[in-house]
């Protein structure tokens, strides 16, 4: 999944469809070519050497160097060359042209090609492993960006930024990018929908889970390239597509995609994603159980991201080797490839780049703020001075009578005009309120639990895979058993999270329509009876056969919430039943537990909108309270009532009323 942020970079070399003969002829005519028209003829060389043979472009494009006739052709040449340069996994080279051309398209004031290939430099210090270094370029082609509204361009450094955080697993930053780049995508109209292109929207539909929309915009992008006989964006396409596969958990339709796509790239000479593949079969055979074909690939991985300096993908693959050899019984390997994979992540993730990510994120954003008091002072002047030079102009032309009733006339204006800007203002700094408010709960949720969730379940994987371990049998039982519902809490935590944030961005919008209240609670218990039954948990529907009147997502989510809440906080062998009954034009849902009960004093605070601290279940399970206000919200835009009787030691019962629907 890392390769997302720069798979663009190789595919923008890709638009040229030639021949072999077009290159041949434009050859013949260097010999009469003067020294100034050389440098055109040898980059047309290099464009059309690009796809056939990459490294006979770089030497086209050196050449052209050579014969370069001023600072704007240099930057050309060097543009180009970083691009080659990392196609052919000479990463530290690339790095290099790209940096000469960002100083040169400063000398030449272009800030435009400047933002682009800053943007560029970012992808290429991410595949070398230089997170810090990244972000840096990233936001500083940002600034441009934002200034000159160019959002396609604003999306693509997003997911960059976004992928930056996920490695540092700083998930509230990276969460904060994908979203605006979701934002981005949402709010636009349908021209720029199609500028944005089918392939940047399935990333974005994959970053939410929506495998069914990130396969049908995968699948229209692989078309176009497939109709543009674009053999690279293909590969670039069929690697996303097995990315998505692998998520979904098809991983044989998963290994299907990425060895077309591992063909291509190897016949393009596309080393990083020819790495990227690699890995990812790896991942793939090893679910499926096939270690030997996934040792295979992960060693290959190996060599290609060693000998091009790709550390994201060299840690990815030492990683994949150490889980491989200790599957497969060979300990000493496994221990040489975790030290190999940790000293790497130490290089990449250590606290010295966290703090320059932070110090970068802080000075952009100050710098931002700093542009925009400059520009709202500017607008300000320009204001003040217009309502001068009017002012003036009619004291000048009135006299008497006329002059004294203009001047009672503008104060009346301007008086209105300071209670209209006072007013907005006041509305404006109520939003800011709100969304700093907004901003405290969604870090207190990933800064605390998800952060928690994450770091539990890491410490008991490391203890499962450390070969001096030999558990009890009851030992490893109850480890399993910590591992799954690990798992659950966080999967349960991320649904909420995202369902929440979601609201938060683009409002909730309600879809009214008669829903089943018995079929939709025998839905609920089916799904989460695996969970009752590790608890021997007695989950009982007694549900009516009447219908309501809801939106069936936020009725479901709402439903699912409590009961899963009723077994978090039921003890073992306890009994959960929901039950409804129809109250005059109403229908009453009631989701009781023999459970441990709320206090008077907590059940004040459940459906408050400040986050709360986790509260543990019997088994240890977590919870945040953000299940609980999603569920009042829901149920309240459902023109409904949610309410609680509870009692310490003697269970809680959740009642929901809705209209009947006739």
């Amino acid at each position: 999944m890392q390769l997302k942020q720069y798979l663009w970079i190789v595919c923008i070399i890709f638009q040229l469809s030639v021949k072999a003969q077009q290159a041949d002829s434009i050859l013949q005519t260097i010999q009469t070519a003067s020294d100034n028209e050389k440098f055109g003829v040898y980059i047309k060389l290099a464009e059309l050497n690009t796809n056939t043979n990459p490294f006979k472009a770089i030497e086209f494009a050196n050449n052209a160097l050579t014969y370069k006739q001023n600072n704007e052709q240099e930057a050309i040449a060097q543009k180009l060359l970083g691009t080659l340069y990392y196609r052919t996994g000479n990463i530290n080279k690339s790095i290099e042209c790209f940096t000469t051309n960002i100083e040169l398209e400063n000398q030449l004031k272009n800030e435009q090609r400047k933002a682009q290939s800053q943007s560029a430099l970012g992808g290429a210090y991410f595949a070398a492993g230089k997170l810090s270094d990244a972000a840096y370029n990233y936001l500083q082609a940002l600034r441009y960006f934002e200034e000159v509204q160019d959002k396609n361009s604003m999306v693509s450094v997003y997911s960059g930024l976004a992928n930056i955080y996920t490695k540092q697993n700083n998930f509230s930053k990276a969460l904060e990018y994908n979203l605006k780049a979701i934002e981005i995508y949402e709010t636009s109209s349908n021209e720029f929908k199609k500028l944005l292109g089918y392939e940047q929207i399935g990333n974005l539909y994959l970053r939410q889970r929506n495998y069914s929309k990130s396969f049908d915009y995968y699948n229209k992008a692989l078309r176009i390239y497939q109709e543009m006989n674009n053999n690279a964006g293909e590969a670039s396409i069929r690697f996303q597509l097995g990315n998505t596969y692998i998520q979904s958990g098809e991983f044989e339709s998963a290994i299907e995609q990425f060895n077309a796509a591992l063909i291509l790239s190897q016949k393009l000479k596309i080393l990083p994603l020819e790495a990227a593949n690699n890995n990812e079969l790896a991942k793939a055979y090893e679910q499926l159980g096939k270690l030997e074909l996934a040792l295979k690939h992960a060693n290959a991985a190996k060599i290609i991201a060693t000998q091009s300096h790709l550390k994201i993908e060299q840690e990815t693959a030492y990683e994949t080797l150490a889980r491989l050899y200790n599957a497969t019984q060979k300990t000493q390997h496994a221990k040489t490839f975790e030290t190999l994979s940790k000293n790497i992540k130490d290089s990449i993730y250590n606290d010295s780049t966290l703090k320059k990510l932070v110090d970068l994120q802080l000075l952009y954003e100050s710098e931002k703020s700093k542009q925009q008091i400059q520009l709202q002072e500017k607008e300000q002047e320009i204001l003040a001075n217009n309502l001068l030079k009017e002012k003036q102009k009619k004291t000048i032309l009135l006299v008497g009578f006329l002059i004294l009733l203009v001047f009672f006339i503008m104060i009346l204006v301007l008086y209105f005009q300071n209670k209209k800007q006072t007013k907005i203002l006041f509305q404006r700094k109520e939003e800011l309120k709100q969304l700093n408010t907004v901003k405290d709960r969604f870090f207190s949720i990933i800064s605390h639990d998800l952060r928690n969730n994450l770091t539990t379940m890491r410490l008991y994987f490391e203890l499962a895979s450390n070969p001096d371990y030999k558990p009890e049998e009851n030992s490893l039982q109850e480890l399993s058993k910590q591992i799954s519902s690990s798992v659950d809490n966080t999967i349960e935590l991320l649904e909420n999270l995202l369902v929440w944030a979601q609201t938060q961005v683009n409002g909730i919008k309600v879809n009214l329509k008669k829903i089943s209240v018995n079929t939709l609670v025998k839905d609920n218990i089916a799904l989460l009876s695996a969970t009752a039954l590790q608890k021997e948990i007695q989950l009982t529907n007694t549900t009516s056969d009447d219908c309501v009147l809801a939106d069936e997502d936020m009725l479901n989510l709402v439903l699912r919430n409590l009961i899963s809440n009723a077994i978090k906080f039921t003890s073992n062998g306890g009994k959960v039943y929901v039950h409804s009954q129809r109250k005059e034009n109403n229908v009453l849902i009631e989701i009781t537990d023999t459970g441990v009960g709320i206090s008077e004093e907590a059940q004040k605070q459940l459906f408050t909108r400040n986050l709360n601290p986790s509260t543990l279940g019997t088994a240890n399970e977590k919870g945040t309270g953000l299940g609980l206000i999603l569920c009042k919200e829901f149920i309240e835009k459902n023109n409904g009532t949610i309410s609680i009787e509870s009692e310490e030691g003697k269970g809680s019962t959740f009642k929901i009323l809705l209209p009947l629907a006739i």
